[in-house]
């Protein structure tokens, strides 16, 4: 991806092949249609893996060819290229998603930014996001505006590591390309069989997707084929052989197209948890891209090479770092609106990130590389000034907003049993109001603590992250996401809840758990079976049993309208209408059924109809994971719901 050279600016040596700029368009277009319309191409994320390919084929030709002509690998030189290069585009971004964090952010979703803008400028992001504590208040708003740039750290960590290493293996990588190739292919090998040691088929896939040691085989692929391309000889045997032998000249176009037809076949069929990517896909993908640059490469006449040279795509591909860099902030920050989703939204957000794209590369990216500002010594080894004063500045800028916009504070709690006895308000008047259930009764009765004051309330209870009324492990499109620690003994806590609160209100709201199927120690229980309705009614039952124990009203409010939750982490159930259906039929009955409980119809204010509310009187319901409601949405529905109760005996 970010290899691209100009052909204006390559040499002899360095032949410009326009056909891998169009391929680079292919890859980042399949990137942005995964993040802005995922349903279109859910395994869009694999075009990552085709700019791997191309980057190790650049990078490694071009310091192959740089050891056959000197002997040896100007490594200030080469590193100050990469970085007039990626820097300065990458500190714009950095800091103008700080600004717009600062604006727009929550406190929970800002929490994490220090780090990962951190590991943004070192390079280091996926590091960050494998070993990095994140809590799960940040998966309550948006994404992370800086999730895509593990894959820049990928290529910047190989970027320092691949030169040293064909610098100290030099005399064996010009003697005997094509084994070093070998090695270069065997080390995909090994990073695949990692990879698939790593990946659990029930369990969350991140730690060998984002790892550089388990997710290299693509670059590695590049570079068997670069360190061939560089060493001269035996690409230019190639090379004469594929341009004399008509079977080749007939046969090679033909299996470059149907390898690219491959690859959007996967892209169109897989999936992110797809188990068979984790189990070889991925090298097999990295090895349709592979032939597909050789022939662009060495057939500059054959069909397919002219299709990807077209203006259009090589302008796309020219300018893919650009669009790489903005468009997943642009998906973050530009979100959902009334009359603003679908087909509208993806286009003003591709609209969006195209304009931003053209001003980085127009006003950045090729002024500090190529124009007048990139002033560089004459045998270009050291980077421009005013590309390192204007990467030193907009790092600085950065930093300073690390400290105070991006700095950590502290996150609410993870249990409403932490929020002090006084419930947000010390009036001793107030009505006091017991809130339990899973992470959006634990959103609903923060924003009802955070306002206790205007609405004339305290807030207590039990409501705890990760804990509905299921004490199961769930099971979501394939993976099993294990019940929290913490969920354990909640009965002697609601009960310790009950007796400090004796004339507390009490409401449960559940259901973002219970919709999903659960794994007991006979098996999965799966949604549909009789089996999945007897344990969803007989939890439900326990609980309410637990909370109408002393002969209080306990107030269950029904499961609203969930929306598709976003594509970082996908819960494909909880949008189910069928399931969100059946769990409805259940609380109504089990509401019927037990003494002491009144169903809350508030499906009729953010559901009405059936059809999810996205706002209220101008107000946005809706966290952007489609499932929480926001702070003042919470607040609506804390005004709509408390003259229901206040009277009530």
């Amino acid at each position: 991806m970010t290899a691209t050279e100009a052909p204006a600016r390559v040499s002899a040596q360095d032949p410009y092949v326009g056909g891998l700029d169009g391929l680079r368009a292919i890859a980042v277009a399949a990137v942005i249609v995964f993040h802005f319309a995922p349903t279109v191409l859910p395994a869009g994320f694999l075009g990552v893996d085709v700019f791997f390919v191309v980057s190790g084929f650049l990078i490694a030709r071009l310091v192959v060819r740089e050891i056959e002509r000197s002997g040896t690998v100007s490594l200030p030189g080469f590193w100050s290229r990469r970085a007039r290069r990626l820097l300065p585009a990458l500190a714009t971004v950095t800091v103008a998603v700080l600004i717009a964090a600062a604006v727009t952010f929550s406190n929970t979703e800002i929490h994490d930014l220090r780090a990962q803008a951190l590991g943004t400028l070192f390079y280091c992001a996926n590091w960050v996001m494998i070993f990095g504590k994140s809590n799960y208040f940040t998966n309550l708003g948006r994404p992370s505006p800086f999730l895509h740039m593990w894959t820049l750290a990928v290529e910047e960590q190989f970027y320092i590591v691949l030169p040293l290493v064909l610098l100290t293996a030099r005399g064996a990588v010009i003697r005997r390309p094509v084994r070093a190739a070998v090695i270069a292919l065997a080390g995909a090998c090994v990073s695949t069989v990692w990879m698939a040691v790593l990946v659990s088929p029930t369990g969350d896939p991140s730690r060998a997707y984002l790892g550089t040691d388990s997710h290299a085989m693509g670059l590695l692929v590049g570079v068997a084929l670069g360190i061939v391309a560089g060493a001269g000889k035996p690409w230019d045997a190639f090379t004469e052989w594929m341009r004399s032998n008509e079977r080749a000249i007939r046969v090679a176009p033909w299996a470059a197209v149907a390898s690219l037809v491959a690859i959007f076949v996967t892209m169109r069929v897989t999936r992110d948890r797809t188990l068979l990517l984790y189990r070889g896909g991925f090298l097999v993908f990295a090895l349709l891209s592979a032939v597909i640059v050789a022939v662009v490469a060495t057939l500059p006449a054959a069909p397919i090479s002219r299709f990807l040279r077209m203006p259009a795509l090589v302008a796309i591909g020219l300018r893919s770092y650009s669009l790489y860099l903005w468009h997943w902030p642009v998906r973050v920050f530009v979100t959902p609106r009334p009359g603003l989703h679908g087909l509208a939204l993806f286009a003003l957000r591709l609209a969006i990130s195209v304009v931003l794209a053209e001003i980085s590369f127009r006003l950045i990216e090729r002024p500090l590389r190529f124009g007048t500002l990139a002033r560089r010594d004459p045998g270009h080894q050291v980077a421009s000034r005013p590309a390192l004063a204007y990467y030193a500045a907009l790092t600085v800028v950065a930093g300073v907003l690390v400290l105070t916009v991006a700095a950590p504070g502290p996150l609410p709690p993870s249990n409403l049993a932490h929020v002090g006895s006084s419930g947000g308000n010390d009036d001793p008047n107030a009505l006091r109001v017991d809130t339990f259930g899973d992470s959006t009764a634990l959103k609903f009765g923060l924003a009802g603590f955070d306002h206790a004051r205007a609405l004339g309330i305290s807030v207590g209870g039990d409501a705890q992250l990760g804990c509905g009324v299921v004490h199961l492990d769930s099971v979501t499109d394939g993976r099993v996401i294990g019940e929290p620690a913490v969920c354990d003994g909640w009965q002697a806590r609601w009960q310790a809840s009950l007796r400090a609160d004796p004339r507390a209100r009490l409401m449960l709201m559940t259901g973002a758990w219970e919709i999903l199927d659960h794994k007991s120690a006979t098996g999965v229980v799966r949604f549909g079976t009789t089996a999945w309705t007897d344990l969803v009614r007989s939890s439900l039952q326990t609980a309410l049993t637990v909370l109408t124990s002393d002969g209080r009203t306990a107030y269950l409010f029904e499961v609203p309208c969930y929306g598709a939750g976003d594509v970082a982490d996908p819960i494909p159930e909880r949008a189910d209408p069928r399931r969100i259906a059946a769990l409805n039929t259940i609380f109504a009955e089990v509401a019927r059924a037990t003494p002491h409980v009144r169903l809350v119809r508030w499906r009729t204010l953010v559901c009405p109809g059936g059809r999810r509310a996205e706002n209220l009187d101008g107000v946005d319901l809706w966290q952007p994971d489609n499932q929480h409601l926001t702070d003042a949405g919470a607040v609506k529905v804390w005004q709509w719901w408390l003259p229901q109760i206040r009277d009530a005996p």
